[in-house]
């Protein structure tokens, strides 16, 4: 069982106490090392605290093998300019991102000094690394060195990322004999001149707090072992402004980890607690001494070797570590967390302490596109309306179509609109007819309609209270369809109906009401979308959002797709409906919505609000940090009313919300929903029937 807890880490110095999630199983022991906050990283936060040397305020910091993020936390909360939480075990990740949403980093409206984000970094793959090199003033890391190849590993990455004139801060334990001697040797070789505090970090320090002291006393690992082989030590690099970091190297051969020879011994903590290391004779940093050099006088000295008995005693603990590491990674695939690190190509410099409106500065299109009195005559759009309705599409995540207001005789139009004005009646009949028949049936299943969330295969409701509803009966009849033809109207199918003869009649009629308003609708959605691209399945992901419409010279050929249909239906708001709370209907690039409205839709109606180019967010991510909140709450809205028998397409993906209906009418919508060969909506529609005798689970399910 995995039990979720929150410590605390607080100092007199610190605005606010830090509030750290960490996860353990019910013996109290944590189900990975980086999961826990454990003694080392308490030390090491108090330090940075109470210690006038360390300076981290208006810097750039990051943090190696972060686990939950205590460390860099710390130096948030000091007043960093930046701090970057890595780790590449994916169950810290998320830790990491839950603490610093806890503390409120993740706050779009929060005021703050720091920028705080989390990022996978895995030393031994430079692919990780993140980008530009050498861009930060501190790296630090706490409790992360374990095995011999961590040693190597940890100043391959802290070189790749520490700016010249910049500060490496590491603490460790003493865990293993020569693990001191390998880091230093390591550091020395990429140009850096370790200093050693053997008492900065001490476990029977006065000040150690509570939670530091309990966590050392249970495990005997972190506390007594670590105590009888040297304790704590504090490692810190001041890289010199002339440094030249060196290149990260390529990537090591499969199951060849090659782990310097200790070369270096040290003072006793007691007689000599700092000690500056100077570069091996002959000014060669990293010069490797043979192993058999090492003398008996030297070997009883070494900080790492202390209580050596003890550094022996811990060898079952790290021999479980190193396998379940192996594991862990053996298990992991390239997340998507880890693939925005790999991505990410932010400059420290360019990191902003506050929020510039710049960020959300894009220059929309307009979204209301008018259609001429000629055009709706002929039934179908100019190439002009064609190319303006499809930049919107592209670059808005949504368009409407606006039937003309004047008649060719200059007078108020009170023609039909984009589609026929009997057409529009005859589906506002039938779907009233329709509903009504479905919320009888809900209420015989023991369902209030209007207040209970319930979802079937001709009517979903998906907001408690919600009043508004989503019926269907004619959609496609599998998800792999295959091309689309010049005629995709055999492919759609009216599912038989089920109930009594009256339900089946009335499915029936709405269907073919909604089938109409498909048919007159096609003229005008369907060169749109082929001239949008977003059919078009071989095209990436943001290409269509970010494409110059006014160079679209041969748009017809290269977006020849429109998609196909797979769904026609309506959603009806009934009085009193409640605002919805702004949502994507789904992720896929390649649906699109074609919205008709039965009746004039003015403000009190509650038109549907859209978030401009929100199509484009990345919806995947399950930690949006400050800025991506930001950029969010940022983002242009727009409600346009609608005129009867206009069009609304609009993207998939983008953020909408339906309006409160304060008005005494319901709001009913027709809908059309296209797709491109191989997607459906799998979102909305379960499979059982309403009209199942024996199959209505159904109900309660959101």
């Amino acid at each position: 069982m995995v039990l979720t807890v929150t410590t605390r880490f607080d100092a007199p110095t610190l605005a606010r106490p830090i509030k750290l999630r960490e996860e353990r199983d019910n013996e109290g022991v944590p189900l990975r090392t980086g999961c826990r906050v454990w003694s080392c990283a308490r030390l090491l936060s108090r330090r940075l605290v109470d210690a006038e040397s360390f300076s981290i305020r208006g810097r750039d910091v990051l943090e190696l093998g972060a686990g939950v993020g205590a460390v860099g936390l710390v130096c948030a909360s000091l007043g960093a300019r930046s701090v970057t939480l890595t780790d590449r075990d994916e169950a810290a990740l998320a830790l990491m991102h839950t603490n610093v949403r806890l503390n409120g980093y993740y706050d779009a409206t929060a005021v703050s000094e720091c920028e705080v984000s989390v990022e996978r970094l895995d030393w031994g793959d430079v692919g990780t690394y993140i980008q530009p090199p050498n861009a930060f003033d501190y790296v630090v890391a706490a409790d992360v060195l374990y095995l011999p190849e961590h040693c190597q590993a940890l100043p391959d990455a802290a070189a790749a990322h520490l700016k010249p004139g910049g500060r490496l801060v590491v603490a460790c334990g003493l865990r293993r004999k020569g693990l001191m001697e390998t880091l230093v040797a390591a550091l020395r070789g990429k140009g850096l001149n370790p200093l050693i505090d053997g008492n900065a970090l001490s476990l029977e320090s006065d000040d150690v707090d509570e939670t530091t002291a309990l966590t050392a006393k249970e495990h005997e690992h972190d506390g007594a072992q670590i105590a009888r082989a040297g304790g704590y030590v504090l490692v810190t690099c001041d890289a010199p402004e002339d440094w030249k970091p060196p290149p990260p190297p390529p990537p090591p051969p499969e199951d060849n980890v090659a782990v310097p020879d200790p070369v270096v011994s040290f003072p006793s903590r007691v007689t000599d607690p700092v000690v500056s290391l100077p570069a091996e004779p002959g000014g060669v940093p990293g010069a490797a001494s043979p192993r058999g050099r090492v003398g008996a006088e030297d070997d009883a000295c070494s900080l790492s070797e202390v209580g050596s008995d003890a550094a022996s005693a811990m060898g079952d603990f790290l021999d479980e570590l190193a396998e379940l590491e192996v594991g862990a990674d053996g298990a992991s695939g390239v997340s998507r967390t880890e693939t925005n690190a790999r991505e990410k190509k932010n400059s420290r410099d360019d990191v902003d302490v506050g929020y510039s409106s710049d960020d959300a500065s894009e220059e929309y299109p307009p979204f209301r596109v008018p259609v001429s009195e000629p055009e709706r005559v002929a039934g179908a759009p100019s190439e002009v309306t064609i190319r303006a309705a499809a930049d919107s599409l592209r670059r808005n995540g949504f368009v409407v179509l606006d039937p003309p207001e004047i008649s060719a005789r200059g007078e108020k139009n009170a023609a039909d609109g984009l589609v026929r004005f009997e057409t529009l009646r005859l589906a506002e009949i039938s779907t009233d007819l329709y509903l009504s028949r479905l919320t009888d049936r809900a209420r015989c299943l023991g369902i209030d309609p209007e207040t209970d969330i319930f979802r079937f295969s001709e009517i979903c409701a998906r907001a408690r209270g919600g009043r508004r509803f989503d019926v269907t009966a004619e959609r496609r009849a599998g998800t792999l369809f295959g091309p689309e033809s010049a005629d995709d109207a055999s492919a759609m199918r009216v599912p038989p109906p089920k109930g009594p003869e009256e339900a089946r009649a009335s499915a029936l009629r709405a269907a073919t009401s909604w089938h109409a308003i498909r048919e007159e609708l096609e003229p005008w959605i369907t060169p749109v979308l082929r001239r949008s691209g977003l059919m078009d399945a071989d095209r990436g992901e943001s290409e269509d959002e970010n494409e110059d419409a006014t160079n679209d010279e041969d748009a017809t050929k290269r977006s020849a797709s429109a998609g196909v249909a797979t769904a026609t239906g309506c959603v009806v708001s009934l009085p009193g409906a409640p605002a919805q709370h702004f949502h994507a209907d789904g992720r896929a690039r390649g649906i699109a919505n074609a919205f008709v409205p039965l009746v004039d839709v003015p403000s009190d109606m509650g038109p549907t609000r859209f978030r401009r180019g929100s199509h484009a967010w990345d919806h995947d991510d399950p930690y949006p940090d400050r800025r991506a909140r930001r950029l969010a709450d940022a983002a242009e809205e727009a409600a346009p009313p609608l005129a009867r028998g206009s069009v609304l397409l609009y993207d998939y993906r983008v953020m909408h919300a339906g309006g409160a209906n304060a008005s005494a009418a319901p709001r009913p919508l027709a809908y059309v929903m296209r797709s491109r060969a191989g997607l459906e909506d799998t979102w909305n529609f379960p499979e059982n029937s309403i009209w199942d005798d024996e199959e209505t689970e159904g109900a309660g399910e959101v």
